[in-house]
């Protein structure tokens, strides 16, 4: 699916559906995320199956509801590490969307 389109059809959730990440779609996450730290020197993580992740005051502050999978952009401190994880955030976002269209979760 073109760039474009994907950013078309991204959209802001705070409500998530009790849908598990299927194998496939885990190893692809996990391939593009140790793709770009190895390439930007990050340290970006994802958590799969943490229901308690967003089970706090600040959690709550966002009213995010349902959340059982999240990743943590995480790299050291430079006067870019803002930018970088803003970039690089995005593209798994949007490389997630395309999975979305791609592979059906699993149930």
């Amino acid at each position: 699916m073109e760039i474009l389109e994907l950013m078309k059809q991204r959209h802001s959730v705070r409500q998530y559906k009790d849908i598990a990440i299927g194998p496939e779609q885990r190893i692809a996450l996990n391939q593009l995320i140790e793709e770009i730290n190895g390439k930007a020197g990050l340290h970006i993580q994802i958590f799969y199956d943490e229901p308690q992740c967003f089970d706090s005051m600040m959690a709550h502050y966002g009213k995010f509801t349902g959340v059982k999978n999240y990743i943590a952009l995480v790299g050291k401190k430079s006067s870019k590490l803002e930018e970088a994880l803003g970039y690089y955030g995005e593209k798994i976002v949007l490389n997630v969307q395309a999975l979305e269209s791609v592979l059906k979760p699993s149930k």
